[in-house]
Order: C-alpha cells, then structure tokens, then sequence
C-alpha cells in the first residue's frame, strides 16, 4: 500500500503515536511510540521504549503483527496503520528523532494545558527500538462519519 503525501506528513508532525500487537492468543497489548517517520511511501518506522513496553515488543518479536494510530492531540484527526512489523537496534538518528520528537510532543501537549508531569511517564527513552512498519492497510480513525474508512477510497479524501 501506497501512503499519501497527507499521511506522510501528517506522521511526520507531533501526534501520538500507540503501537497496538497482538500475541499468540490473540491478547491485545500496546506501546506508545516516541518518534516516527516514514522511510518511504510503504514503510513507517517508529521508536518504542522495550524497557517500557516489553509486552508490546515480544509480541512484534514473535509474530511482527502491528496497527500503529497517529493522533493529533487538538483535533484528534487520526490514522492507523496496519502491516508488519520488524524489530532493530536504533541508531544515531533514531536517538536525535526520539529526542526532538518528545521535545516536540511535550510542548504541544503543554500548549494545551497538560503539565509535563502528566506527560512525561509515557515518553521513556529507555531501551529504545526501532519497529520498522511494512504497510498493508491504512484506514482513517477520525471520530465522525469517514471512521474506519480505508485511506486509499474515493471517499476518504480528507481524514476531517
């Protein structure tokens, strides 16, 4: 699957991120994510503490099964992207990535109201993992009438 110029972006720009696995039974678990990008039109990376989130990461380890949401805070114009997941160490500008992104991330969230306190327990940057995200689905998660809706539909233009 394709990602629009849209999406692209909009990963690009501070949004939470929740990376949702699943294990063998089928049991859900989820990481928040603290950083992403997009490697190109099919592949999306993003930075997830292990040490926070070792539920979450065993689950990519042994099936790499992952639906990653990006949502804007404000509006809550969302996204999820489904495919596979492959974990790998993180590099230089993995490290850099996750720290602007948190930077980033914490002062949207202080801009509407929330203290850094409130914030800061999920933007741990220990352990940190790369999850590389072949896509194979993209669908819009916007709450209103378009939820649900695949990205790539003729009605889907415009995820508001």
């Amino acid at each position: 699957m394709r990602l629009s110029e849209e999406i692209l972006d909009f990963i690009a720009s501070p949004v939470m991120i929740i990376v949702g696995t699943r294990d063998q039974a089928n049991r859900p678990s989820i990481a928040r994510a603290v950083g992403a990008r997009a490697i190109d039109e099919e592949i999306v990376e993003v930075i997830v503490s292990a040490w926070q989130w070792p539920e979450a990461m065993d689950n990519l380890a042994a099936n790499g099964q992952a639906a990653v949401t990006f949502a804007r805070p404000a509006d809550y114009v969302s996204y999820q992207l489904k495919g596979f997941a492959q974990l790998r160490a993180v590099d230089s500008s993995d490290l850099e990535l996750s720290r602007r992104y948190r930077a980033d991330i914490d002062a949207l969230f202080g801009g509407l109201g929330l203290r850094p306190e409130l914030v800061s327990s999920w933007l741990a940057d220990r352990e940190l993992t790369v999850a590389r995200l072949h896509v194979r689905e993209a669908y819009i998660q916007t709450p209103g009438p378009k939820a649900g809706t695949a990205a790539d539909s003729p009605t889907a233009r415009g995820a508001g």
